[in-house]
């Protein structure tokens, strides 16, 4: 039997650092198979990262290469619209291929996933304990009633006992042992560790508690096996992916043995901590095991909004915390919510006022979501919030914050603490260009022909319109834009004029307005505020001047002012 795991990775307009996709899904299951000895033909694979970065045409074509008898994904709020649209094509190339989907997306809840009628087969919550017989049943035909796994009927699915009732076993013998092959670190040296699953805390916008209602973790001495078999095989650095890292009863320990073992400094790490209960020793030992970056969970400093979310936190603990990490030079990222349940806009503004105050920080802004599955999800109705219908569900309006009141609050964001959405474009007119994508597809006089395909294959790519009189060619070009979204959705478009002359700017305006009437991509909904209607993330146009010819400086600075108006 051969599986197919499936992981697509979320895409941004940064051309300046690595993308990480890594399949720790795919590792816990193929274990668990492997480890059941259900299927003693099972054959795994797994899209080599690298082909994260491909189209869906040329994703698709790897796959149908594969000749998988089941297809498993992976699902998360950025993937999974992409992801329906890829197993759907595949479902049409190899009718006979299950297909299982799992993930935080996946939820009986959700409000797209079920109606597309593409999976056979959905697991809320892990899924190692019912993976192997997933795919037995899948072989034979017989279906158990497994806790919360959905099949696929023809009425809808069939769900057996809810993801809260799922037992969950101990996460040694989830997770692959130390030296299990899909413990090493990416072509940049990076590498994640799990030491902990659930979270000691109920926040009401989180998923965690959907998940998984009890708390597991490893050992120190597994913890730091795990670390010295990832450092001799190249890791540089080591992000734990645990929820919180310090609820760990032995984090003590594990931290004096990764002080031991990282003696001379050649691993950095980042972990996510709740800083209310971080003592002065616990700061120091983070910092001689080399924790460059740690991530800190604050949300808002008003106790009735924390209340309102299940979160309430000693202010001054967190403070005290957050001062000893600090005191021994560890950066820290600090996460601030807007749009939660009873804060107003006065109540961000105070949480970003202390936060910009921070020595060693920076601040992550993030508005917040209805993810499905979660309580604030189930009763946002019922708080009278208003969010987006598709990912990533953002929260627009509450009672006590205006669409205005969200836009104020990110302005206020970004001129305390530099936040932005997404990666802003450095420069839209000139001879370079910063953020020009590496692909790029250069298209004389704006025509292809009528059969053909928009040339390329990543998921980042630039199409050099270039020629005489483009203006002249208009139709084309919006032909071409077209063309290239309604082909490949999911790509990062930059559509890159290339003119010889100044050509009329009203062209501009006519790329913009095709743009607009595109469906909106992930990236764009990323940026829905006030303020911001028919700006664009995903599919920008730009103007790429040719060295040696000249044109007027008004018209360039007309030109880069009217893009940055409606493009990040």
């Amino acid at each position: 039997m051969k599986v197919l795991f499936i992981q697509l990775p979320q895409v941004d307009n940064d051309v300046r650092s690595a993308h990480e996709n890594v399949h720790l899904a795919a590792a816990c299951l193929s274990h668990s198979v492997e480890k059941s000895g259900f299927i003693r033909d099972y054959d795994p694979a797994c899209l080599r990262q690298e082909r994260g970065s491909v189209d869906d045409y040329h994703l698709l074509a790897d796959i149908a290469a594969v000749k998988p008898d089941v297809i498993a994904a992976t699902l998360y709020l950025w993937n999974v619209e992409r992801t329906l649209r890829i197993l759907g094509s595949c479902r049409e190339m190899m009718p006979k291929a299950g297909i299982v989907v799992g993930g935080p997306e996946t939820d009986r809840t959700h409000p797209f996933l079920f109606k597309s009628r593409i999976p056979d087969v959905a697991v809320e919550g892990e899924g190692e304990s019912v993976f192997p017989e997933i795919l037995r049943a899948l072989r034979t035909g017989c279906r158990p009633k497994l806790t919360a796994v959905g099949w696929k009927t023809s009425t809808g699915y069939c769900w057996g006992a809810s993801a809260a009732c799922a037992r969950h076993g101990n996460l040694v013998e989830l997770l692959p042992p130390p030296r299990h092959r899909m413990n090493t670190p990416d072509a940049n040296g990076m590498a994640y560790l799990e030491s902990g699953r659930g979270c000691p805390l109920n926040c009401s916008f989180c998923c965690y508690g959907r998940l998984r209602r009890t708390t597991a973790f490893l050992t120190a001495s597994d913890v730091a096996e795990r670390v010295r078999v990832l450092r001799s095989r190249g890791a540089r650095e080591i992000r734990f992916v645990d929820p919180t890292f310090n609820a760990n009863p032995s984090f003590d320990e594990i931290l004096v043995r990764l002080a031991r073992l990282n003696a001379d400094r050649k691993l950095s790490f980042f972990a996510e901590v709740r800083a209310d209960t971080i003592t002065g020793r616990q700061a120091e030992l983070l910092a001689a095991a080399n924790f460059t970056d740690v991530e800190v969970g604050v949300q808002c400093r008003s106790q009735t909004v924390l209340r309102a979310t299940g979160r309430p936190s000693d202010m001054g603990r967190i403070d005290r915390g957050i001062e000893f990490m600090t005191r021994f030079g560890i950066r820290l990222t600090v996460d601030l919510m807007c749009g939660l349940p009873r804060q107003t806009l006065r109540d961000v503004k105070k949480s970003l006022l202390w936060a910009s105050c921070l020595k060693h920080a920076q601040v992550q802004f993030m508005h917040t979501l209805l993810l499905p599955g979660t309580r604030l999800r189930r009763s946002s109705r019922k708080l009278g919030m208003k969010a987006q219908s598709h990912p990533p569900y953002r929260v627009l309006a509450t009672p006590d914050m205006t669409p205005a009141d969200m836009a104020a609050a990110e302005q206020a964001a970004a001129g305390m603490t530099g936040y932005t959405v997404d990666v802003p474009t450095r420069r839209f007119v000139g001879v370079r260009l910063p953020d020009l994508f590496a692909e790029r597809i250069r298209i004389e006089n704006c025509e292809l022909p009528g059969s053909a395909r928009i040339p390329g294959r990543t998921l980042r790519r630039a199409l050099i319109l270039a020629g005489r009189d483009i203006y002249g060619r208009r139709d084309a070009v919006v032909a071409l834009i077209k063309k290239a979204v309604r082909s490949e959705p999911h790509v990062l478009w930059q559509f890159v004029l290339a003119p010889v002359y100044e050509e009329p700017l009203d062209l501009l305006e006519i790329m913009a307005g095709t743009i607009d009437r595109m469906p909106s991509h992930f990236l764009d909904n990323q940026l829905v505020a006030a303020g911001t209607a028919n700006r664009h993330a995903a599919r920008r146009a730009m103007i790429l001047l040719r060295p040696g010819l000249k044109f007027e400086r008004s018209w360039i600075s007309e030109a880069e002012y009217f893009l940055a108006g409606r493009f990040h």
